[in-house]
């Protein structure tokens, strides 16, 4: 199971790995991803495996020579210099990062100093990178252990890589092998829960998570990281977090917050329209935007809803669309419990995906 490359990460997901995780939250792709996983081989200079145009390398080098021409903060290689691995380091620069985002540079020496934290920042703003590079400070390749666990909420997030010094799992995934001891987590130096307002929606997901907390790893023995886009009451969650024994007393809460637009890879649009209009409105959208492919959220249907006999939500859509949909249109419908193998077999196709959980 184990391997002597600290790049090396489980992803339970139950499928074979993917070279390159599916960027499903975003309508366009973002910065080039940093895989730092490298699917179980080491990083080298000569083996990067995405690359910035030149254009974009030379704007970002031109960037860092002018921030620091005018003493601005230090660059992400100077803050990780002497808790990151040089390999790691080389690779952050070969794909581009040079200059660390906001949460970066709050985050990184608190966690560096060794305290608990919670990431509150916006989506894009670099939060994944963030724990990334604590996890590749602490873990030892030389150890037969798991070190560091990433909880998603999702098993299409889980889906990057292979065996471990690093696990990536949901948390369902993740206490059924907890509960059949076929991963202990005895060893574990890092905890981090992604998108944890997600987590605390679901009763049954808290509840596993709240023994992952406190049964299976305790707080004093590891170090734990939250993240999220939005965390309501934050101050209530830090309160808890201290309370229930989720992260020692010192957790440290890094909030940015800043009134600034998104960043120029994401595009967002929202539409108002009344309940009955919506079918037509989503219609208008995909003949005019024509998305080679895209996925549609929708609600989970209402106890009333399925007493009174109606169709479920999916359905309705989906029949919709292919009663009114002028040209080809493949649909899939992805559910909680749908075959794995054939739910992440889905996702190399272009078609319309309806996420119905």
């Amino acid at each position: 199971m184990a391997s002597n490359s600290a790049s090396q990460i489980l992803a339970i997901t139950k499928t074979a790995p993917y070279s390159k995780p599916m960027a499903s939250r975003f309508l366009q792709s973002r910065r080039p991803y940093l895989n730092l996983c490298c699917l179980s081989q080491k990083f080298s200079n000569d083996n990067a495996l995405f690359c910035l145009p030149n254009s974009k390398s030379f704007l970002l080098a031109k960037e860092l020579e002018e921030r620091n021409s005018n003493n601005h903060s230090p660059t992400l290689r100077e803050i990780c210099l002497d808790h990151v691995p040089g390999n790691v380091l080389r690779r952050l620069e070969e794909v581009g990062y040079l200059v660390p985002t906001d949460v970066q540079k709050e985050a990184l020496p608190v966690l560096f100093s060794g305290n608990d934290c919670i990431l509150h920042a916006q989506t894009g703003s670099g939060k994944t990178l963030t724990y990334l590079l604590l996890i590749y400070s602490q873990i030892n390749p030389k150890k037969s252990a798991v070190q560091a666990l990433i909880v998603v909420p999702t098993r299409e997030l889980g889906m990057q890589a292979e065996p471990p010094a690093i696990v990536v799992a949901t948390i369902g995934s993740l206490s059924q092998l907890l509960e059949k001891q076929i991963l202990k987590l005895d060893s574990l130096r890092v905890l981090v829960v992604d998108e944890v307002d997600f987590l605390f929606k679901s009763s049954k997901q808290l509840s596993s998570l709240r023994k992952l907390l406190t049964s299976y790893s305790s707080c004093n023995n590891r170090q734990t990281v939250f993240a999220s886009a939005s965390i309501l009451q934050h101050r209530r969650f830090r309160h808890d977090c201290i309370q229930q024994k989720w992260t020692k007393g010192d957790v440290v809460h890094v909030h940015v917050n800043r009134i600034m637009p998104m960043p120029a890879c994401l595009y967002h649009r929202f539409v108002i329209c009344g309940r009955k209009a919506k079918h037509q409105v989503l219609l208008s959208l995909l003949q005019s935007d024509l998305p080679e492919s895209g996925i549609i959220f929708v609600g989970e249907q209402s106890e009333k809803s399925k007493k009174s006999g109606q169709a479920p939500s999916t359905t309705a859509v989906i029949d919709f669309l292919r009663a009114s949909y002028e040209g080809s249109l493949d649909i899939l419908l992805l559910e909680e419990d749908m075959n794995f193998n054939s739910r992440a077999a889905s996702l190399t196709v272009n078609v319309l995906y309806f996420f119905y959980d």
